[in-house]
């Protein structure tokens, strides 16, 4: 078989330095990866204002990102810009799930086992959980990102709701606590705290954007990570790429419970149901650095063992095989 020429990554997000986007981070180790796994092929990083490009091109793989709720960050029609092989990424938006199965295109690929199950009804589907950089690992400290806890995220409420927001992130708020992302500010907020102003403090916690190549930095240089999913990514166990970050720069990761991660990563995790047991959980470890340092390595580990993109790209490239051998070969 024929290996591919020109790779298209199709994400949303891509010219956005307002905001941390998962998509855009990840872009950029999958590109990396993918070049190792297809060196003589060219991989370019399109967003849909793009279209014209990608049409004009031929394309012999397309992996699309773009599984909003509706335009600009949806685009069903890809595969007709696309001469070869087509594949719709799903890590979100669970509540989706049978609008993507009659998507156009040749495959799925996931990080949902059980999303798996259900576009594999449709279409050939691959499982492929997110992954962090090889190269990704804890660093030397940095003073500018010192805190006890943190959390890095935006405070979209377009994917998350408020309500999950706050019972996650609202318990750190009596410790050392830093948000780093976008959409904190108070104006942001302000309709969500319209009964109540003086609860809206999210501002307060807030230190700035984060440079996409200081994740490492920020990880390596506090005790705690914080971690939550859009509510229909842990009903599906759509695992967010916090975990994985978190984890490889060996931080203590305190998280909600998506399903599957608890058993996936036993004894690697924290794992709490927000509110008050949030802030038992953040006292307790805050005064056991030893017991931090013990669960934080078996996190790093696993991630190590499983979770490099360089797994990643060798799985999406065996699915590019099966799925071209389907399309090329009838």
């Amino acid at each position: 078989m024929k290996p591919p020429e020109n790779i298209v990554l199709f994400s949303p997000g891509l010219r956005d330095n307002t905001a941390i986007w998962g998509e855009k981070i990840a872009v950029i180790s999958e590109r990396k990866y993918l070049q190792r796994e297809f060196p003589r092929a060219q991989i370019h990083a399109f967003d849909i204002d793009d279209l014209d490009r990608i049409a004009a091109m031929r394309v012999d793989l397309l992996i699309s990102y773009y599984t909003g709720h509706r335009p600009p960050w949806r685009c069903d029609d890809i595969a007709k810009h696309v001469e070869g092989v087509t594949i719709l990424k799903v890590g979100n938006h669970g509540d989706l799930i049978d609008e993507f199965a009659r998507v156009p295109v040749d495959g799925y690929m996931t990080n949902s086992v059980r999303a798996a199950e259900v576009l594999g009804h449709s279409r050939p589907t691959a499982y492929i959980p997110l992954a962090v950089d090889d190269e990704m690992g804890p660093v030397a400290p940095v003073a500018h990102y010192r805190s006890d806890v943190v959390y890095l995220g935006s405070g979209g409420r377009g994917n998350k709701r408020a309500e999950t927001t706050r019972h996650f992130l609202d318990p750190a708020k009596r410790f050392d606590f830093a948000i780093w992302g976008a959409y904190w500010d108070r104006e942001y907020w302000a309709d969500v705290y319209r009964s109540d102003p003086q609860a809206n403090d999210f501002h307060r916690f807030y230190r700035g954007r984060l440079p996409l190549g200081d994740i490492a930095r920020l990880y390596s240089s506090v005790k705690i990570v914080l971690n939550y999913h859009e509510d229909s990514q842990s009903k599906w166990g759509m695992w967010n790429n916090r975990v994985f970050e978190a984890l490889a720069c060996g931080s203590l990761l305190i998280t909600d419970n998506p399903v599957g991660l608890a058993s996936e990563f036993e004894g690697g995790v924290v794992i709490t149901e927000g509110g008050e047991q949030t802030a038992k959980l953040i006292r307790h470890y805050l005064a056991s650095p030893q017991e931090r340092r013990r669960i934080s390595e078996i996190g790093r580990d696993r991630v190590q063992k499983r979770y490099r993109y360089s797994q990643w790209a060798r799985a999406v490239r065996q699915f590019y095989e099966r799925l071209a051998a389907i399309r090329f070969c009838k």
